[in-house]
């Protein structure tokens, strides 16, 4: 530098400026998969419904197949969401979003707060499928080109299932990313809530594989996801219960029962016993019986059981023993009798039901 030129030093301010000039990188401009949910459910409400909703927070986390499970309430409204290529997402929404979109849909206005005893239906269920349209479709275009699109992009909505665990037989992957929404209706301050689980994917080499996978029609992706289903059916938790018999009191009588009163079975009982679901949908006739030391059920197996492969002289075994009526019925047990005493004829019943 001459000693007739200025010494000019570039300022704090001017250096932000000229950073603030230099364009950014595609990382920096690209949409986030949060942001774009942000702007997508707000637009997609307005949209679908008219409904003016503001998205108070969005809560992004990395969770694995039993969280995402547990992260549902059985009295939220869940739907599968089905991909190109055959992977399966869920959004699930709470009792009080659905019913916000039924009552702008139906009568024109949304209650300022909702009937917590009120269980959704399928109608209601039903209704939400115009705002899922509306909200894939913009959260689609607003994460097209960035580096998340291979993950995020080319979901739909099916139609909600009726339970927690039908969901459960159509995911595959081990690790989801979950979005929990929280969200509110303006004006009236009546809360919502969200949840969207996409599942990890890793990153296609090629585009043109994934524009070949668009085209693929919908009996291929019910292929892809019946190929899981044996798997995911294998790992699934059931619930059964063995139900003894039923006996009818009348209310009267059901009101004035105490601890330690005793209810006359009939003499059947023992034939009557049932292994129901959980929800009673689902009955196989049993035999009573013990193993271990505990107590335990045999299946009764008949004619209608040959799909699971039982030849007819194993199943000829398994059924029960034909015993009469008074060999099973229960001994009167009088007032003073111990629990001890109780228990060793329930024993007997027991033993002599498994005969």
């Amino acid at each position: 530098m001459s000693a007739g030129e200025p010494n000019i030093e570039a300022s704090p301010s001017i250096l932000r400026r000229k950073l603030r000039s230099e364009p950014a990188s595609s990382q920096e401009q690209a949409v986030s998969p949060a942001k774009a949910a942000r702007l997508s459910l707000a637009r997609a409400a307005d949209k679908a419904f008219e409904l003016p909703m503001r998205v108070n927070a969005i809560r992004q986390s990395r969770l694995d197949l039993e969280d995402v499970v547990e992260s549902w309430d059985e009295g939220w409204a869940i739907y599968p969401l089905v991909n190109d290529d055959g992977s399966i997402g869920v959004m699930c929404f709470d009792p009080s979003c659905v019913i916000a979109f039924m009552e702008r849909q139906t009568k024109g206005s949304v209650n300022q707060s909702i009937d917590e005893t009120r269980r959704l239906t399928r109608t209601d269920k039903a209704l939400v499928a115009a705002f899922l349209e509306v909200f894939f479709n913009l959260f689609d275009e607003a994460l097209f080109g960035a580096p998340t699109a291979y993950w995020t992009r080319g979901y739909r909505a099916e139609d909600a299932v009726q339970s927690r665990h039908l969901m459960v037989l159509l995911l595959e992957a081990s690790e989801y990313r979950g979005f929990d929404i929280s969200c509110d209706v303006s004006g009236l301050g009546r809360p919502c809530s969200m949840r969207l689980f996409l599942p990890i994917k890793e990153k296609q080499v090629a585009l043109a594989d994934a524009s070949k996978s668009k085209k693929k029609s919908r009996s291929n992706t019910e292929q892809v996801s019946s190929k899981t289903m044996r798997g995911a059916a294998l790992a699934a938790t059931v619930e059964l219960d063995a139900v003894m018999c039923k006996v009818t009191l009348p209310l009267s009588e059901l009101n004035t029962l105490k601890a330690g009163q005793l209810v006359h079975l009939p003499q059947n009982a023992a034939a009557q016993a049932q292994l129901v679901d959980h929800a009673g949908h689902t009955s196989r006739a049993v035999n009573l019986g013990q193993l271990h030391g505990m107590r335990a059920v045999r299946l009764v197996l008949g004619e209608s059981d040959d799909d699971f492969g039982q030849k007819p002289e194993e199943i000829e075994a398994l059924k029960p023993k034909e015993v009469a009526p008074e060999e099973i019925a229960p001994k009167p047990v009088p007032a003073e009798t111990s629990a001890s005493e109780v228990g060793d004829d329930l024993d007997a019943l027991l033993a002599a039901s498994s005969r």
